[in-house]
């Protein structure tokens, strides 16, 4: 469930203003949580979540506990809202990310009762009364939860959430200030204990206060009794770390205490990008209104209005009074057995172009290009590879199709005129190519004529499907890229349906596999769990299983157990268990590796700083965050050597990162 996970999420595009290898961990988080929310944000007008304005009673911001047994509660955010279609829709997230970014699905509402279901997780139907709503949370494994949920949580409620409880010797501060506890923090700070000091994990009372206490009250008192609301810390301002949570309330707040509006950071950040990446409308319409200035430089001669129109997103360019001039995209192309159809969008308008069937061809219109086979793909089922070959490696591209370029131009992979130039080499993406950024078709096209220019010159390109990817295909659109919510608007279709069987991609895509074995080291997206060897699979059936039910709408009947457990977390492209979670113990990863008899295993889907080894070198993951836009590496191996190649081109050791059991 997925308020028991602890997922890393990602970080944004920060071209040409941001340094990324000199990024300070509370600022690389704050943007992974900026991303969290942008893209989990983008419900599109397609989800069956939407309900008939009428509910307006329980509109805002809701908060809670989901009982997991007598001694332990989860802290569940709720957030309901009326979209501009005039629907009312909502959004479910763990407190502990101190926003609701979830979308919920086939959203129902009446005046006594309300019922809705997220996306591969579970569902709720509760009762409201005039003070709480209460009813019960179905995982999607069956299990059922109490979850109570109210405006605002008593400090004994939110006591449930915790183990153990503050004593008159040793106060857990972080604890109280989540508890909004004014007095707590009183006396804290009466024991010659700084305000602007840094605690816990290197952050300041104010900050602590601005993600956990949703009743504002601690802040307020911070400000009030003399904390700086300039102070930068690992990169960042309160107003910044405000503006990232959109706690609009402490924004206001800061802003009646003098707080710079335009201070840019060492790091080059200000509060006007942190709203304009968070796509946070009203809260950059408040500071332009309170004297911030989007055209100040932030780096060089780019500013914040630079940004902007790289995002292309309507109503922040309105609030900025930037002329807006639509999306472009494509070429989307249908097929049959006589017909092909390409449309392209430019502009926010619908170009049509009809070409022959059969013949390959480069099909082009306004300047952008796609090369069409005329062959129909196959499946691919050899999942083995050996030979006296170089491998490289990458995933997780997320629609950065500029930085993926320019890693492959780097490592050599691809020439200067983006052409295959590795050789008789085998190139792995472990999946994802989907969601996040704003490049997906390029990076999609660009893969597909990949292929057969490795064939070309001895060489092999294998594209594995991600969690993302399988997302997409089967309508789970939460984490697309604005732009391609307006692509969908525009067609008036639902963005998966352009990737639907007879479409050029849409068929190439389902003949991807899951999993893939070269010279003894398996490569995919997740992980391999350890029940895997207990449930006596091969590589070809893992790949055969997951494959025959990949999309379930295009199912005769439901997926099988089987076929459940390898969609879900603990399956091939969603498992974290190398890293978070309940960890593999070193036997079982010794296990898959004589099961499957391999050397490594290399995965994607949880992201780290850079290429690393775990598990002694038998783990290594190759999710170097590559969908910030601003970084990235490749995994390269010959002779038995791995080395790690960066953006540059440099190629540097792998460094060992032993998982903690």
């Amino acid at each position: 469930m997925f308020v028991s996970i602890n997922q890393k999420t990602d970080s944004l595009k920060f071209t040409n203003y941001l340094k990324p290898n000199k990024m300070p961990q509370l600022l690389n988080f704050m943007c992974s949580l900026i991303t969290l929310f942008v893209f989990n944000n983008a419900i599109t007008a397609q989800e069956p979540t939407l309900n008939e304005k009428g509910s307006i009673h329980i509109e805002g911001k809701w908060e809670g506990n989901l009982v997991v047994n007598e001694n332990k509660s989860i802290g569940i955010m709720w957030r309901f809202e009326t979209s501009e279609e005039g629907k009312l829709i909502g959004f479910m997230g763990p407190a502990s990310k101190g926003v609701a970014t979830i979308p919920m699905q086939d959203l129902i509402v009446s005046k006594m009762t309300l019922s809705f279901s997220i996306h591969s997780q579970g569902s709720f139907s509760g009762a409201i009364s005039e003070t709480e709503i209460k009813g019960t949370w179905i995982s999607q494994s069956g299990k059922q939860l109490v979850l109570y949920m109210a405006r605002e949580l008593t400090q004994e409620q939110l006591r449930q959430r915790f183990s153990k409880s503050s004593d008159s010797d040793k106060i857990d501060i972080q604890q109280e200030i989540t508890l909004g506890n004014v007095e707590a923090v009183k006396t804290f700070l009466s024991n010659s204990n700084g305000i602007d000091s840094l605690y816990g994990k290197g952050q300041t009372l104010l900050f602590t206060a601005i993600k956990k206490d949703r009743s504002y009250k601690v802040a307020k008192y911070l400000l009030e009794n003399g904390a700086n609301p300039n102070l930068e810390t690992e990169g960042l301002t309160p107003l910044m770390y405000a503006v990232a949570y959109q706690n609009r309330t402490i924004v206001k707040e800061l802003i009646s205490h003098k707080v710079d509006v335009n201070f840019i950071s060492k790091e080059n950040q200000s509060a006007v990008i942190f709203a304009i990446k968070g796509r946070d409308v009203e809260t950059l319409q408040l500071l332009i209104n309170n004297g911030a200035d989007p055209s100040i430089k932030i780096q060089g001669d780019y500013s914040a209005l630079d940004l902007a129109k790289e995002e292309n997103i309507k109503d922040i360019m309105e609030v900025l009074n930037i002329p807006y001039e639509g999306v472009s995209d494509g070429p989307y192309v249908m097929q049959t057995n006589t017909s092909r159809t390409a449309i392209w969008i430019n502009k926010g308008e619908i170009h049509t172009q009809n070409i022959s069937p059969q013949d390959s061809q480069i099909i082009e219109y306004n300047g952008v290009k796609a090369t069409l086979w005329n062959n129909a793909p196959d499946e691919v089922k050899v999942l083995e590879y050996n030979g006296d070959f170089k491998i490289g490696a990458v995933s997780d591209i997320h629609g950065q199709y500029d930085t993926f370029i320019k890693l492959l131009k780097n490592n050599g992979v691809i020439n200067k005129k983006n052409k295959w130039s590795f050789g008789n080499g085998h190139f792995v993406v472990a999946g994802d190519m989907f969601d996040r950024g704003p490049q997906v078709t390029e990076v999609l096209w660009f893969l597909y004529d990949l292929e057969k220019q490795a064939e070309e010159k001895g060489g092999k390109l294998h594209v594995l499907l991600g969690n993302h990817d399988v997302m997409v295909l089967n309508g789970n659109l939460r984490s697309v890229h604005p732009k391609y919510t307006e692509i969908g608007k525009i067609l008036e279709k639902p963005f998966n349906t352009l990737f639907n069987k007879g479409t050029v991609l849409g068929d190439w895509l389902r003949t991807r596999p899951v999993i893939i074995k070269i010279n003894n080291i398996l490569f995919t997206h997740g992980g391999l769990h350890p029940d895997l060897v207990t449930k006596g699979l091969s590589i070809e059936d893992i790949n055969s299983e997951f494959k025959q039910q990949l999309v379930e709408s295009e199912l005769v009947e439901k997926r099988n157990e089987l076929g459940d457990f390898l969609h879900r977390h603990n399956g091939p492209i969603y498992y974290r268990g190398y890293f978070e979670g309940e960890l593999a113990t070193d036997e079982q990863i010794d296990e898959l590796l004589k099961h499957f008899q391999i050397s490594n295993i290399v995965v994607g889907h949880t992201t780290h700083k850079q290429i690393e080894m775990h598990y002694d070198g038998r783990i290594i993951v190759i999710d170097a965050n590559m969908k910030s836009g601003a970084m990235g590496e490749i995994l390269l191996w010959q002779n038995g050597l791995f080395v790690r190649g960066n953006l540059s081109g440099e190629k540097l050791p792998l460094k060992s990162n032993q998982t903690k059991q």
